[in-house]
């Protein structure tokens, strides 16, 4: 990549000066899977046969969709769904994992990240039902949450080979917002487990790297821009032992009978899609994981109070506001990786 100079260049604090060994070759492996394509790039020795991490990412991914999709009809999720009321709910490891850290997303963002928002996403047309470019879909005329339960009712704890979650009776979980996130996370670690440090993995558009290239630079990577945005510079990012994850309105949306786009970013706090003026927000994280969760948490809290919380908290994000104009607005931890 090419860096020029009306660009703005974040990164990180500290590069581990450690390159690939000498004759190490680049690699590249991808596929399909959680409805994106997925790609993986690393330096590995000469000759190396790709077959057995070929099949070890697709079986973290693999393990991914069938522990947390909405529509694997045995996954954690559903089997949540089909508890019976005043129940403990047995799930497994990984999912145990992601909910727990969901939950510590919602408490801090004071619900804007809901794991027990299917309902709601479903009846928008974004979940595991029918969908808003489909026949028959009409939007919902309130919020269709289970008798006004959520994050708040799920009490979750640790349990005999993995976790249990209580269900109190007609709650649904959707991880949509943070799975994918985990997923980068779990195909990094693989390749960290097969002695590969110098890597970058992608979901969907989610990254996290990993190391550096023969030449001495990092994976650079340029941040999601905004469709039809103008007069912004965009910014280039090391990806050296971060993930970048990035929420926006202007994906996956549809158009209303009155004319208002609707985006799959929902508010559980109102029951609707975000009607503010922020068109996106990008959150760097050293977990993928924690990027994609607050990245749709900052992108529900809006131009007022995500840049607030992202402050209070020290999280690295970028928010892209398209009303009034279009203007940016960099947390001070992002700013403290700008380029000197």
């Amino acid at each position: 990549m090419t860096l020029t100079m009306d660009r703005r260049v974040l990164l990180p604090a500290h590069v581990a000066p450690a390159t690939p060994a000498l004759g190490e070759q680049l690699y590249v492996l991808d596929g399909q899977s959680m409805g994106t394509r997925w790609s993986v790039k690393f330096y590995g020795p000469c000759g190396l046969d790709c077959a057995p991490l070929q099949r070890g990412l697709e079986a973290r991914l693999a393990e991914v969709v069938a522990r947390m999709s909405p529509w694997e009809p045995d996954s954690d999720l559903r089997r949540f769904g089909r508890a019976q009321p005043a129940s403990w709910v047995a799930i497994s490891e990984p999912c145990g994992q992601v909910l727990r850290m969901a939950l510590e997303v919602a408490q801090a963002s004071g619900g804007a990240f809901d794991p027990a928002a299917a309902a709601l996403v479903r009846a928008w047309g974004f979940g595991a039902g029918l969908r808003h470019d489909e026949p028959g879909f009409v939007m919902p005329a309130a919020a269709p949450q289970a008798a006004g339960l959520g994050w708040q009712d799920l009490p979750l704890q640790r349990a005999v080979g993995g976790w249990e979650v209580w269900q109190p009776g007609g709650l649904e979980l959707d991880l949509c917002g943070i799975a994918k996130g985990f997923a980068v996370d779990q195909m990094a670690e693989f390749l960290l487990d097969c002695g590969l440090p110098h890597h970058l993995v992608e979901v969907g558009g989610e990254l996290r790297g990993a190391g550096l290239k023969p030449n001495g630079q990092p994976w650079w990577v340029q941040l999601e821009a905004v469709p039809g945005a103008a007069g912004l510079n965009g910014s280039v990012l090391a990806l050296h032992g971060l993930a970048v994850a990035t929420s926006g309105d202007y994906r996956n949306c549809f158009v209303d009978t009155q004319g208002r786009s609707r985006s799959h970013t929902l508010d559980p706090r109102s029951g609707e899609p975000i009607k503010h003026g922020l068109a996106s927000v990008s959150v760097l994280h050293s977990s993928c994981c924690w990027a994609d969760a607050w990245a749709t948490a900052l992108m529900v809290l809006g131009p007022e109070d995500g840049p607030a919380l992202a402050a209070e908290l020290g999280l690295a994000a970028l928010f892209v506001l398209r009303e009034p104009g279009w203007r940016e607005i960099l947390s001070p931890a992002l700013q403290a990786m700008l380029q000197a």
